[in-house]
């Protein structure tokens, strides 16, 4: 087994703790007001109540119908007392199940006192309408149905749900508004020896404290430090999501490797073994581990903002093994190669930061809802070079498609699967393609540190026929 020391890499701090401040703010604000559902989640906290579980939610007859409400809440995180906005009072958002050809019918509640929306993060679904529409604005007090129809041949894995309402999306999913969503059906893409196994869920995420100076939480599940337990020598499916607005984790497990057999959803073409998953805000991995020792060994992230290296969780192994290691599959899809494709445009995305006014660009602009930056044909096959000339890296992401990385930094890279977010390094650069072949519409593009996303550095594309 392979050892790996986590680097901690400090990274600039003023984006975080100015979403703390302003949520910091909204509470204090909303403490001294007459709003009953606030008043009654601080009543219910003096009696000594905590957040609730998240809870599992399956689709029935190819529909996922449910109802999900953003509100105001208060409670402990390793005893101590924090504010958050939450959907249905858990940490970690009720989880959605759905399967290739399902249609999720879902109401989002909106019972906080500002404006609030949902993106389907990673889906492969129309942008239009009342499906994965980011410009759709839910009002205070009112009610959004979302109709979301997931094609026949989605791919299964890991995705998310969170608020994307611009300028105070950072605010609200940093405060606690995003869930997972899984799309049912990877273990069958598996060999027969491995599809009954154990799935564990690690949706990564940290709170702010109490106050701007309360250094923040970092949960698992909306848990502190939880205990993992495996059996000694069993293969386990762990999903990996980061669904935080800004840090930046980096996962080990102690004297183990990760088989990654999925990546932002998207089943691999190559199965690749790491010791550690690097996670921006918006990644996910779903891979196989199998831990041959026994003992209890530390899950370690590391964050560039605000984290330190540290202990996410414990893994215990109980038992004894029973059989075999298992083998681990070579590959779980064919390749469907971008490159294989005839390029129709080729584009360059330069993304630039002035710190000190909190102003974040692409190509010299900032975001605005009124302007269509990019529009190309269904069908099209393009190129995008995705130049960072900040000292920080950029989590890229694009709603709706996924691409295929091409290069980072001039030198070619070996594509294991299709991503929905990639690293753009400091004064570095990353190529990439993306087809867009089935949905029309306009949808954004961003960086996913949600702050400088709120604050510009994101734009429109829109898909015609």
């Amino acid at each position: 087994m392979v050892n790996k020391t986590i680097l901690f890499i400090s990274k600039s701090d003023h984006p975080y703790i100015f979403s703390i401040l302003i949520l910091g703010l909204v509470m204090f604000a909303f403490g001294f007001s007459n709003n009953d559902t606030f008043a009654k989640e601080q009543h219910s906290t003096s009696d000594g109540m905590n957040f609730s579980n998240s809870q599992d939610v399956y689709s029935k007859h190819g529909v996922l119908k449910s109802a999900i409400s953003a509100s105001y809440h208060i409670g402990k995180v390793d005893n101590q007392s924090i504010t958050s906005m939450l959907y249905n009072g858990s940490l970690g958002g009720p989880i959605l199940h759905a399967y290739p050809g399902d249609k999720i019918e879902l109401d989002l509640i909106d019972n906080l006192n500002e404006s609030t929306n949902l993106h389907f993060h990673g889906l492969y679904v129309s942008p239009a309408n009342n499906s994965d529409n980011v410009f759709l604005e839910i009002a205070p007090g009112n009610t959004q149905h979302y109709s979301v129809d997931i094609p026949k041949d989605h791919p299964p894995g890991t995705f998310w749900y969170h608020s994307h309402i611009h300028h105070i999306s950072n605010e609200q999913v940093a405060s606690g508004l995003s869930g997972l969503i899984i799309v049912e059906g990877l273990e069958q893409l598996l060999p027969a020896p491995l599809q009954n196994f154990t799935t564990q869920n690690f949706a990564l995420r940290d709170f702010p404290g109490s106050s701007a100076t309360t250094s923040t939480y970092p949960t698992v599940n909306g848990e502190i430090n939880p205990n993992i337990n495996i059996t000694l020598g069993d293969t386990q499916l762990w999903r990996f999501a980061n669904i935080g607005s800004e840090p930046y984790y980096e996962i080990g497990l102690q004297g183990y490797k990760f088989s990654v057999i999925a990546e932002d959803g998207s089943p691999v073409w190559e199965v690749w073994d790491n010791d550690t998953l690097q996670l921006p805000s918006g990644k996910r991995f779903d891979v196989l581990v199998t831990v041959t020792d026994n003992g209890s060994f530390p899950l370690i992230a590391s964050a560039y903002y605000p984290l330190p290296k540290t202990k996410i969780a414990t893994v215990n192994t109980q038992g004894n093994q029973t059989e075999s290691v298992k083998d681990i599959p070579a590959r779980l899809t064919l390749k469907d190669d971008p490159n294989l494709k005839n390029i129709t445009n080729y584009r360059i995305l330069k993304f630039t930061s002035n710190d000190k006014e909190f102003i974040y660009k692409i190509n010299n602009k900032t975001f605005d809802a009124n302007r269509i930056d990019l529009k190309m044909k269904l069908g099209d096959v393009e190129q995008w070079k995705l130049i960072n000339y900040d000292n920080d890296d950029h989590p890229f992401h694009i709603h709706v498609n996924d691409f295929e990385v091409v290069s980072v930094n001039g030198k070619p890279y070996e594509s294991h699967g299709l991503q929905d977010t990639v690293i753009i390094p400091s004064h570095g650069e990353v190529v990439i393609r993306i087809a867009f072949e089935d949905y029309v519409g306009k949808s954004v593009y961003h960086c996913h540190i949600m702050f400088h996303g709120d604050n510009g550095m994101m734009g429109i594309f829109e898909v015609i026929k």
